[in-house]
């Protein structure tokens, strides 16, 4: 059965946070990682470094409320579009005990091989939100 979307508790860092107290902007970026690799981990038993090419083309973060060290928190993953040779990525860092939006993003990837783009994978088109 594919899992259409990963949830993950992150471990927010010391390192993390930046000198106002709240987790530094550029940290989301690594934070939507993990969602990507967590959701294609969870559906391709195959998965490693190599078996998934593609590259991140473009990224938007919507930042709604400040993330703190001690916040307790969910980042949800999943892909609401396909096309030929992108996919996007649908990021939600919510709250774990009231379900409140801390940031929204999305991550446009481009599907490559040797250094040109190529189809979308059956398995990431499986994956598609509809």
């Amino acid at each position: 059965m594919t899992n259409k979307v990963h949830e993950i508790k992150l471990q927010l860092r010391y390192r993390d946070i930046d000198s106002l107290g709240h987790v530094n902007n550029a940290v989301f970026l690594s934070y939507f990682e993990i969602g990507r690799i967590g959701l294609f981990r969870l559906n391709s038993e195959s998965y490693s470094v190599d078996s998934i090419d593609f590259v991140i083309a473009h990224i938007e973060i919507d930042f709604l409320k400040p993330l703190h060290l001690f916040d307790d928190v969910i980042l949800r993953t999943r892909i609401v579009k396909v096309g030929k040779t992108s996919f996007t990525f649908d990021h939600e860092i919510i709250s774990e005990s009231d379900g409140e939006i801390y940031c929204h993003g999305i991550s446009v990837a481009v599907s490559m091989k040797d250094g040109n783009k190529i189809p979308v994978p059956q398995f990431i088109r499986d994956l598609l939100i509809q």
